[in-house]
């Protein structure tokens, strides 16, 4: 099945700070109907990656079968972290970077980490 998640971030503070996230999964059924799913995030101490990955997260759970999805996330950072293999890099080290170190959010990262195996995900 092919679905798409919108998200919205409205996140203050730099780096940490207050925010509020939404997105929305929509998907067409075999009869052709079109259904929507709302979940939302929030934080009052934390970075807006950190927000954008557990909205992220959270959509994909959401979601009960594995399906082909376009993500509409608006954050570069986790779009590289993904398309560029660095995710799949940081696991095979045991959830650290070439530093030695683990990334920020590491907790999230590895939540996203798992539903990016259950489901085709593009990121946008």
């Amino acid at each position: 099945m092919k679905v798409a998640i919108e998200t919205t971030i409205h996140h203050k503070g730099n780096p940490r700070g207050a925010g509020h996230a939404e997105a929305t999964v929509i998907y067409i059924d075999h009869h052709g109907e079109r259904h929507e799913r709302k979940v939302t995030a929030d934080t009052e101490n934390d970075t807006k990656n950190a927000l954008a990955l557990t909205i992220a997260t959270l959509a994909l759970k959401l979601l009960i079968k594995p399906c082909e999805v376009e993500l509409q996330l608006g954050n570069g950072y986790i779009k590289s972290c993904v398309e560029n293999g660095w995710l799949e890099e940081w696991k095979q080290r045991n959830w650290k970077k070439s530093t030695g170190k683990a990334p920020a959010n590491v907790e999230l990262w590895k939540a996203l980490y798992i539903s990016l195996q259950l489901h085709r995900v593009k990121i946008t």
